[in-house]
């Protein structure tokens, strides 16, 4: 239904007009037709920025089909007049002259409670009908201009069609227009919605219609945001119901699902955000349940395969859609625990390549907790470090070990050997040697860094020393 083609302007009256007017119109724009001929009317408002009539037998066909229909009746009168008082019929009068302050003006006398009654519900109607075809653009394609005024006039009628439909006059409107049977009140406001967003979705955007009913009547407003939100709200959710599914039947895939979960649906939870604005109540709900089941994926994977460092974008983005504080703080979690592991899984050496798993050098720290100087006892902690480096660290570190290893076996032998040449005693050659041997590995040492300075950048050896740990085994 267009806002020109009304069936009641289409056959040129008001609303509740009874059916002997209703016949008698037919039949004159039925010959009419037939010999070619176009017929005026008063209701035609040509001074309006309307669409040209079409009166083709066709539509005159489907139109008499229509308007006997109470529901029917009932809906094209909300966007239509009716003439029921004696505001109605000067209002109309001036109206039909092309003065639509002036009508606008009477009506608005009759409205200044400012509250429905059984005197003014016609007014309603009529000033809120008017209002709407006065913001219609020169395109004159049922199209509302979007100028501040007009949008200040488009939230006015919208406000008192509203008020009308919800008020306890509402039946003395159907009433009034012949209708006889109940009307669902509820029913007439999902249809006046759907018509508005129908009319003003040609050239408004989602966001501007959210702006355009904000603040009017709350149940009309949720309505409206209703419409605008109903496919992406379905969207996430089903998202979020398949990826649990197939977290199910294969968590190590949990990453690839979680991904994927973003992917397909990032996009609507930026428009619900834009739409709805953060706090309302159904982006929290969807957000809250989108981060969790993000979350859930790469945890998921973590448990079952040890891996998720490739998720710490996915986590942050959780992060950053999280609602509420329970969420947050678990998202903080993920990051916190997907960072330290990455760490973890790159070599502390060179900073650079991963770990070899493969490949592990043992170390043992020490850390004094008691000391008896009378009974001349020590106690103290020990705790074995299983440490690793990428592969060619490995490769590096092993190459100077065994490098500084042999300069210190053929440092031993030459002492020893210097001494038996000067002693001819094998004894004191092999003592000698040993000594030497213990004493050029002390001084080697000093210079063989490759593997202290690699264990020493170890983040675990630093969170040891931070606590007193060291290499040295206290003694007595």
């Amino acid at each position: 239904m267009s806002l020109s083609n009304n069936p009641f302007r289409i056959i040129g009256i008001t609303s509740n007009s009874g059916l002997k007017i209703i016949q008698k119109h037919l039949s004159k724009l039925k010959a009419f037709s037939k010999l070619g001929k176009k017929l005026v009317f008063d209701f035609d408002l040509t001074f309006l920025n309307l669409m040209d009539l079409d009166r083709s037998l066709d539509v005159i066909s489907k139109v008499e089909s229509r308007i006997l229909l109470d529901e029917d009746k009932l809906k094209y009168s909300l966007f239509w007049f009716q003439d029921l008082s004696s505001y109605d019929s000067i209002a109309l009068a001036k109206l039909i002259e092309g003065n639509t302050d002036k009508a606008l003006e009477i009506w608005a006398k009759s409205m200044k409670s400012d509250e429905v009654n059984s005197k003014n519900f016609s007014a309603f109607n009529n000033a809120s009908s008017l209002l709407l075809l006065l913001q219609l653009d020169k395109s004159k394609k049922d199209q509302f201009k979007k100028d501040k005024t007009s949008i200040a006039r488009l939230k006015e009628a919208f406000g008192q069609k509203i008020k009308l439909i919800n008020s306890p006059f509402f039946q003395d409107f159907c009433l009034g227009l012949g209708i006889k049977s109940e009307i669902n009140s509820a029913n007439i406001q999902t249809f006046f919605a759907e018509k508005i967003l129908e009319i003003l979705n040609q050239n408004f955007t989602n966001k501007e219609l959210i702006n355009i009913v904000k603040n009017l009547d709350e149940s009309f407003s949720e309505l409206i945001n209703s419409f605008l939100t109903k496919e992406p709200i379905l969207n996430i959710k089903e998202q979020v119901n398949s990826a649990e599914l197939q977290l199910k039947d294969n968590k190590k895939e949990g990453l690839t699902i979680g991904k994927s979960l973003i992917k397909n649906t990032v996009n609507d939870l930026k428009y619900l955000k834009e739409i709805l604005g953060g706090n309302h109540y159904n982006y929290e709900s969807l957000a809250n349940k989108l981060s969790n089941q993000i979350l859930q994926c790469g945890i998921n994977c973590f448990n079952e395969t040890g891996e998720d460092q490739a998720y710490l974008s996915s986590y942050k983005y959780a992060l950053f859609i999280a609602p509420n504080e329970q969420t947050k703080t678990r998202a903080k979690d993920c990051v916190k625990h997907c960072e330290e592991e990455r760490l973890a899984c790159i070599c502390c050496n060179c900073n650079t390549a991963k770990v070899d798993k493969s490949n592990v050098i043992k170390t043992i720290m020490y850390k004094e907790t008691e000391r008896s100087w009378l009974s001349n006892q020590v106690k103290y902690n020990q705790v074995t470090l299983s440490l690793y480096f990428c592969k060619d660290c490995n490769i590096n570190i092993s190459k100077q070990s065994k490098k500084f290893l042999l300069i210190n076996v053929v440092g031993g032998l030459i002492i020893a050997a210097l001494i038996y040449v000067e002693t001819f005693r094998v004894g004191s050659a092999v003592t000698g040697g040993a000594i030497g041997f213990a004493i050029i590995r002390w001084i080697s040492s000093l210079f063989n860094s490759a593997e202290s300075d690699a264990i020493e950048k170890q983040s675990i050896v630093k969170e040891y020393k931070r606590s007193d740990y060291s290499f040295t085994r206290p003694g007595k």
